[in-house]
């Protein structure tokens, strides 16, 4: 899990960074420094099973309301002119996909260190209520 969390970090980070150039910067790149923080956190074994949770939940509200908001789905690449934005339709299926690679590694930590720390007994790096 520790190499695991490592990749993540460097990918949220990577991620926050391509979002210096949004039209809002400041939203999506605390969107994206929260998961690598945390994925950082994860890769010590500090982590709240809570707060995974409550994130997961946070995210996942957001991502279906920016699903919801797509009016007709575009693809996510531009044909011709690749990574070039052409509409808003692709921000928002950007957005979303974005939200859902959140929410799959948020999970996937809650999983683990559940798992870790109900069906193997380990509790020794836990960090309740962080």
């Amino acid at each position: 899990m520790k190499y695991f969390s490592l990749f993540f970090s460097l990918v949220f980070l990577l991620f926050a960074y391509w979002q210096l150039n949004d039209p809002d910067p400041v939203w999506w790149v605390t969107l994206y420094l929260v998961p690598a923080f945390i994925s950082f956190r994860a890769s010590r074994k500090k982590y709240s099973l809570e707060g995974l949770v409550l994130l997961s939940v946070l995210y996942s509200a957001y991502a279906i309301n920016s699903y919801v908001a797509i009016g007709h789905y575009e693809g996510f690449f531009t044909e011709g002119a690749g990574l070039a934005m052409k509409t808003e339709n692709q921000e928002l299926a950007r957005e979303t996909g974005g939200l859902c690679i959140c929410i799959a590694t948020f999970i996937t930590y809650a999983f683990y260190f559940y798992n870790r720390k109900k069906v193997w007994g380990e509790e020794k790096d836990m960090v309740p209520g962080v």
